[in-house]
């Protein structure tokens, strides 16, 4: 059973949304002549935070009634106790607030003027009281949308999304450079901190699924080897995830999302649906390092099986190609990354990858009936995470599969020995 939707705060209020649409527009004097709230919060997808839409009706200073469609963030204490040495507010804010303006200045002079570039949704607002909140305007409303998290990306949604990615970490790589306090004294670290890892409820959760993933490969001809290297991975779980984040630093560093999937990928169609542009959202889990770990986790949690077994090196060479020309037009003094200098900080973010394939990427693909009553509160309950874990697996049937193409390809490479 899920848990009932939560009503929305009592702090939304016609004033929250007043001063929230006079901070983000840079206007005074508006006032709010109705809100409408819808609560979008998904067990199983909002680990974090509520999410709400705002549908706001309003009168400018000029006397003119307009229309809003804004997104609530909400982060209440209860979802923030287990990740709260993360920051999660704080960054997102500080992105939105101080790095996102400046990257998209620094696009001026690469992109066409007539059809600006712009990185993420706008941000009109951040809180935090009564509780740590943040607005953005809607993306949906714009016309943006979601593909679906259960089937993965095609290879032009994918494509778009690695060119954007690419174009994200040039900006910042320059921005580092120029402003290193800002990029990377700010964002030290990421989900994965040594604290969580080195905790015993990581590993049991983690490791369970890596057993799960052992146990169930190996019925399957052609995995024996694979089996045992997995149970052997396992018997020095938290030695080999440590040393698969750690250090984060690569010889190429940029600002990883740290968080870039299926849900957190926006894109607009044109009159044919054929996607056009993509805009990433979430930028809470931000951190400085080697741009190989957010190339590998995307690629490990958000394509299609036969993208994913076919096209892979196809979508890093769009990486790498997008990621050179924007260097090439940025005022980038440095030497230009080469191929295999980029490829090297891929295969050493692989381990990476193959911990984000088999902890995270079955949870993010299970069905939405499978997945509703999923919270961090209760995974914490032994009896409910291998429930979970049985479900993550065997639930899709794209999840093995797809896990199983990995297994494959990092073997050859050698990962497991």
């Amino acid at each position: 059973m899920s848990e009932p939707a939560e009503e929305p705060p009592l702090y939304l209020t016609p004033q929250f949304f007043r001063r929230s649409l006079e901070h983000g527009l840079q206007q005074l004097d508006l006032q709010v002549l109705a809100v409408q709230l819808t609560n979008l919060t998904r067990g199983g997808e909002n680990y974090c935070s509520n999410i709400y839409r705002a549908h706001v009706r309003y009168r400018s200073a000029g006397d003119r009634v307009l229309e809003a469609s804004l997104i609530v963030k909400s982060m209440p204490d209860e979802k923030q106790a287990i990740l709260a040495r993360l920051h999660i507010y704080n960054k997102e804010t500080i992105f939105y607030t101080s790095i996102k303006p400046k990257l998209e200045a620094l696009m001026w002079q690469v992109h066409d003027v007539s059809s600006p570039w712009t990185l993420a949704a706008k941000h009109y607002y951040s809180t935090t009281q009564p509780e740590q909140t943040i607005i953005f305007e809607d993306l949906c409303s714009d016309g943006y949308q979601l593909k679906c998290r259960q089937l993965g990306l095609d290879f032009d949604h994918a494509s778009l999304a690695m060119r954007k990615m690419a174009e994200y970490h040039a900006l910042t790589m320059m921005m580092a450079e120029r402003e290193p306090e800002t990029v990377v004294d700010r964002y030290p670290f990421g989900l994965l901190h040594i604290d969580a890892i080195k905790s015993e409820p990581f590993k049991l959760l983690f490791g369970t699924q890596l057993l799960k993933l052992a146990a169930l490969v190996g019925d399957s001809q052609g995995f024996g080897e694979i089996t045992t290297k997995l149970y052997r991975y396992h018997e020095h779980f938290t030695e080999r995830v440590l040393k698969a984040v750690y250090p984060l630093l690569g010889s190429h560093n940029v600002l990883n999302h740290g968080d870039l999937w299926v849900n957190n990928i926006f894109f607009m169609y044109d009159s044919h649906y054929k996607v056009q542009q993509v805009k990433f959202i979430d930028f809470q889990l931000c951190f400085y390092g080697s741009l190989g770990f957010d190339i590998n986790y995307f690629l490990n949690t958000s394509l299609e099986l036969e993208v994913l077994r076919d096209r892979r090196q196809e979508l890093i060479d769009i990486y790498y190609r997008t990621l050179v020309h924007i260097l090439k037009q940025l005022p980038w003094t440095k030497p230009l990354p080469s191929y295999e200098g980029v490829m090297d900080e891929v295969r050493q973010r692989e381990a990476y990858g193959f911990f984000v394939a088999f902890g995270f990427f079955p949870l993010m693909s299970m069905f939405g009936a499978d997945s509703e009553d999923n919270s961090l509160k209760n995974f914490h309950d032994e009896t409910f995470a291998r429930q979970k874990v049985q479900l993550m697996f065997e639930g899709n049937t794209r999840t093995l599969d797809s896990l199983k193409c990995t297994l494959k390809r990092l073997d050859e490479l050698k990962l497991f020995d």
